[in-house]
């Protein structure tokens, strides 16, 4: 099971690594401007993404300080960009370094709402490399309802694992 679990994390950095790389030369006007989706902007979903990602290994960790939504604090887009690779490698880590008994507990968490709830960790990892997989779909019908049709990347699982 680590192994799987590990597989989808490295996975999720690859998928992060090519979004982060592939926005990193777009104009922050285009990373900003406002539309229809379930965040309105390339930054908003992409900070929806790292507050996710952040919340769920803080979870894990049973680290109560950062289970939290990301402030949009942010210099640039690209900044976010570059935090969410940080998050995905250091996630990726800590469930490297975990054993199987591990992702059998039970953890008990806070939603960011306060209502308690409690989960194994292998469904947390499970849950949260799913629930980036589903929004970096959004990012690249964003960029695309955008224009930015030139060298769009493909982050299916399909092709991480082609590549690896």
């Amino acid at each position: 099971m680590n192994d799987l679990l590990g597989y989808y994390c490295k996975y999720n950095v690859w998928a992060n690594e090519k979004l982060a790389s592939f926005f990193a030369d777009k104009p922050e006007k285009l990373l900003i401007q406002p539309i229809e989706n379930s965040f309105p902007s390339i930054r908003k979903t992409a900070l929806h993404i790292l507050s996710a990602e952040k919340s769920w290994l803080a979870r894990m960790k049973e680290d109560k300080t950062n289970n939290a939504r990301v402030m949009d604090d942010f210099v640039s887009t690209n900044a976010v960009f570059e935090d969410l690779v940080g998050t995905s490698t250091a996630f990726l880590q800590f469930v490297n370094q975990q054993d199987t008994a591990f992702f059998e507990s039970l953890i008990s968490y806070n939603t960011w709402d306060g209502t308690v709830w409690e989960m194994q960790p292998k469904i947390m990892v499970h849950h949260c490399m799913n629930h980036s997989t589903y929004h970096r779909g959004q990012l690249i019908t964003l960029a695309r309802q955008l224009g930015m049709k030139e060298g769009v990347p493909s982050t299916d699982l399909l092709y991480f694992s082609r590549e690896k």
